[in-house]
């Protein structure tokens, strides 16, 4: 009987040590699987946080390895998540990242200027998670460590179609540069009609 007692005296111990690290957590409710993103565009998406446990969480969004191929650059905040926030009251979040160029355009220079895009190419669609990220409280402090990441809370899923924006060559870069061509030559010119009349 005694060492029932302490058998359960410990278990009950054991559980109560361990409920701090096991209760602590973020719940992620997301409307949407499918996102239809034109690429060079600026995008945000839609998610809600809840958090029901007695500890605030301190959390941000970010894109799984397999969609990182279409983040250009993204704003990535840190948001603290309060205790007993539950499903039905969840916290609107935005995350929100810049798509680059996907689909290959027809460049006449350096692959980079006087390009035109026709969107030959067959739709691409990326396949992912968006991952909500548990990060340290020091985050929300100026002058923090950065809030590096402790462990992944939550994942939606994710499918990414990106739309392909034609446009035709644009030649305004080229106008620019054969207008101050045509200055630099005409104050030339004036430059050295004055400089004759000086010397008569």
């Amino acid at each position: 009987m005694k060492k029932v007692v302490i058998n359960l005296f410990l278990s009950s111990f054991l559980i109560l040590s361990l409920f701090p690290l096991i209760s602590a957590g973020v719940g992620v409710v997301w409307s949407q699987e499918t996102a239809l993103i034109p690429e060079r565009t600026n995008v945000c998406l839609n998610y809600g946080l809840y958090n029901p446990w007695p500890t605030d969480s301190y959390v941000k969004i970010t894109l799984s390895e397999s969609l990182q191929e279409i983040v250009e650059s993204s704003d990535v905040k840190v948001d603290s998540i309060p205790k007993y926030t539950f499903h039905d009251a969840s916290i609107p979040v935005k995350f929100c990242f810049k798509t680059p160029i996907v689909y290959k355009q027809d460049c006449l220079v350096f692959d980079k200027f006087l390009c035109k895009q026709d969107c030959t190419e067959d739709m691409k669609i990326y396949s992912g998670e968006v991952q909500v990220l548990e990060v340290n409280e020091a985050a929300l402090t100026p002058g923090g460590s950065g809030g590096s990441s402790t462990s992944m809370s939550v994942s939606a899923p994710l499918k990414v179609k990106v739309k392909c924006l034609a446009h035709s060559r644009d030649y305004s870069l080229v106008y620019i540069i054969v207008g101050i061509i045509a200055l630099l030559v005409l104050l030339w010119k004036i430059y050295k009609k004055n400089i004759k009349k000086s010397k008569k």
